[in-house]
This record gives structure tokens, C-alpha cells and sequence, in this order.
């Protein structure tokens, strides 16, 4: 079918980068953390707007085509250009909204990657992919690191990427990062928390990932990559640990990143248990009840080193899931479109660096060739037995 188009300029297009996500289009600016998602219909118009076509012709459009009332296609128009502008996609005068965007901490500026010999005394972390050594010569301290981080034990000389060490004493410690001061405070807890979450953040390191998913990472004993993704309080840990007593191998309980081939990696870190999930996992995990416990961001927490061994190397990702715990409820578990996907993820505060075309359209690729589904649940047992069902299902595996 033609179309007479009106002579109206187009809107006045920032550079914009764009790529199919099912039957949407995810758009974000270059350089960016933001992602538009816009479905089939108001792709389609933007399609149209981009080979230029202004606000009035795709009125005309919607009228022809839809046989929609004129004040009525004239609402739908003038409403998408104003979402789009204040999202950044045209340009504007005014301010853009934060609506879409994917986890805005500034990244801490860590020193480069360099390899560097493992200092006497320290121990060897697999991190991601690199190595970290681990430095503190408190012996309490000491015994309680071992414990919880199983580092590798190592006599001959080697090369890590980077270097951590604890300094000091219970009243005044320091925590530095290749020589330079990080952190700083009082308490063994405090300096406890403050390395894992070095250990974390050297680990995803956004900027240079496709994406860091706040989520639990597990590797099913066929090898693939299991996602647990989920808001803080939705008991994807408590999940995890208990898919970890069961067998699979934890790569993180809270973070992963994702390569830019869409792999996983693990941080090779304990799990963080609140109070909570003490009883639930009481008999998959025993030794819970004997573990010292730690104070967290306020909250009375135990650090549970995984069972098993920890997975190395990139892992391929299997199937992903936005779990929740939803107690009194009748379990479900139930397929999504890529689109449901990665609006769960954006809800799950991922975290985005860098927008590139290459990199978004990697993003596609991984969220669209990802088998994903909406896992709710009453209990441990009706999750596993949920999980077991669908990764034994042909349509579920990579």
C-alpha cells in the first residue's frame, strides 16, 4: 500500500543505536546505561520516523492503514515522541528520565590489570577471569578468610593480576589493592565485608562486561550455566544454596557477570545467608549452624563457603530464570519472551556500561537465545523439583 507523505520534517533524531529483540527494539544512545524497549507497534513507528517521516505523516499513517480517528492516531504519536524524548532518543531541550536505565553506580577506578609475583604469606583467588592474591597477617582474621574463601594454596612462585592485602589491627585497619589504600575502618567485620566486596567489584568489572546481572549463577552438572535472576529479597541465595547442596556449582550468589560472548564467570565467593534462610536450609546444609556469623550493612549475616568445587573458565549460559519465593502459593514456572526477560532484568537492577552497537546487539543475542522462564514457588523442594523438570526439557538447553 502507498502512502502520501506529509511534507513535515522529521524529528530531529540524536544518534541513536538500535537491533531487533523478538518482536521489539531495543534503542539506547552510544556510550550510555540506558535501554528503550518498545514493542512490535511502536517499533514499527519508529522505523518509520528514522527513514523520516514526521509526526504528522505517521498520523496520516495510523489513519490509512488503521482506519483509527484522526485526534486518536494523533494521541498515539504525540505520546510516543514525548516518551522518546524524554528518554533521550530525540533531541531536546529538556532533561531525559532515568526510566530505563540499568544500574548507575559510578564504577570504582581500580588500577590496570598487571601480572605481578604473589607476595609472601598470600594466597591465590581465582576471581572472573583473572587471579587475585590475598594478603593478612591478623591470625583470626587469617583463620576465618581460609575458611570462607578455600583459596588456593600454592608453594612455588606465581603471577596474580592483582594484589589485596588487609594491614593493621581490629581498632584501625587498611585495605589496599595493588599498594594502594582502598578502604579503611574498625572491626574484623567490617574489614571482612570490605574485601569481599573488593573481591566482587575486581571481578565484574562493568565496563568491561556485556552486562552484570544482580542474580545467583549456578553450573548444572551437564556444564551449562543456570540464572537465578531477582530484586534483593526475593530468596534467589536461599535458592541457590540449596541448588548448590544439591549438586550444582555456585559461580556468585548475588552478582555475575556476563562476558561479551554471553559466558558466564564466577567469583569464587561464599555464599551470604540471612537469618532467614538459617532454618530452610538447616538440613541441606548442616554446617550453617556452626558458622560464625558476621555483621552485614547492619543485618546479622553468615558466610557459607560453597559445596563442591568451584567452577573455573567461562561457563555457557543454560537457561535463566526470574525466581521468586512466594509462600502460601501454588508453584509455577512458567515460559517468557525475550522481552519479559529483560524486563525482569531491568528490574533486577542490572548493571550496563558502555553502549556500543556491537555490544547491544551481543545483548540481543544473548537475551534472545537464552530459554528463560517466571519461576515462583512456596518452598525449596517444589523449586528444585520446578528446575529439575525444566532443564530436563530439550526446548531448555542452549
Amino acid at each position: 500500500m502507498s502512502q502520501a507523505v506529509n511534507p513535515q520534517p522529521a524529528l530531529s533524531a540524536t544518534p541513536v543505536l538500535a537491533t531487533p529483540l523478538g518482536h521489539s527494539r531495543l534503542l539506547a544512545r552510544p556510550g550510555d546505561r540506558r535501554l528503550c524497549l518498545l514493542d512490535a507497534s511502536a517499533s514499527a513507528l519508529w522505523e518509520l520516523q528514522a527513514s523520516g517521516l514526521g509526526p504528522e505523516a505517521l498520523v496520516d499513517l495510523l489513519v490509512a492503514r488503521f482506519r483509527l480517528p484522526a485526534e486518536q492516531a494523533r494521541d498515539q504519536v504525540m505520546t510516543l515522541c514525548a516518551d522518546w524524548r524524554r528518554a533521550g532518543l530525540l533531541d531536546t531541550a529538556g532533561e531525559t528520565t532515568d526510566d530505563w536505565r540499568l544500574g548507575t553506580p559510578d564504577e570504582p577506578v581500580w588500577p590496570a590489570s598487571q601480572p605481578r609475583p604473589l607476595a609472601p604469606g598470600a594466597w591465590v583467588l581465582p576471581v572472573a577471569d583473572r587471579r587475585v592474591g590475598v594478603g593478612c597477617d591478623d591470625p583470626p582474621l587469617r583463620r576465618r578468610l581460609l575458611r570462607m574463601l578455600a583459596p588456593e594454596m600454592v608453594a612455588e612462585p606465581v603471577q596474580v593480576d592483582h594484589a589485596l592485602r588487609l594491614d593493621g589491627t581490629i581498632a584501625d585497619w587498611r585495605l589496599l589493592c595493588d599498594g594502594t589504600p582502598l578502604d579503611q575502618g574498625q572491626g574484623w567485620d567490617a574489614a571482612l565485608v570490605a574485601l569481599l566486596v573488593a573481591l566482587t567489584e575486581l571481578g565484574c568489572r562493568p565496563s568491561e562486561r556485556l552486562i552484570v546481572l544482580h542474580g545467583a549463577g549456578l553450573v548444572a552438572p551437564d556444564g551449562a550455566g543456570l540464572l537465578l535472576v531477582a530484586p534483593g529479597g526475593s530468596g534467589k541465595t536461599t535458592l541457590a544454596a540449596a541448588l548448590n547442596a544439591a549438586g550444582h556449582g555456585l559461580l556468585s550468589d548475588d552478582v555475575v557477570p556476563v562476558g561479551p560472548g554471553g559466558e558466564l564467570w564466577g567469583l569464587g565467593l561464599p555464599l551470604c545467608l540471612k537469618p532467614g534462610s538459617w532454618p530452610v536450609l538447616a538440613s541441606r546444609r548442616p554446617a550453617l549452624a556452626h558458622t560464625p556469623t558476621t555483621a552485614r550493612l547492619g543485618c546479622e549475616v553468615r558466610y557459607l563457603p560453597a559445596r563442591g568445587p568451584r567452577p573455573t573458565g567461562p561457563i555457557r549460559t543454560g537457561v535463566l530464570f526470574l525466581s521468586r519465593y512466594r509462600p502460601g502459593q501454588p508453584p509455577t514456572c512458567v515460559p517468557i519472551g525475550p522481552e519479559a526477560a529483560l524486563g525482569g532484568i531491568i528490574a533486577a537492577e542490572a548493571v550496563l556500561r558502555d553502549l556500543t552497537q556491537a555490544k547491544l546487539e551481543a545483548l540481543a543475542r544473548w537475551i534472545g537465545g537464552t530459554p528463560a522462564y517466571r519461576l515462583e514457588y512456596p518452598d525449596l523442594a517444589q523449586a528444585l523439583a520446578l528446575i529439575a523438570a525444566i532443564r530436563a526439557r530439550p526446548d531448555a538447553q542452549p
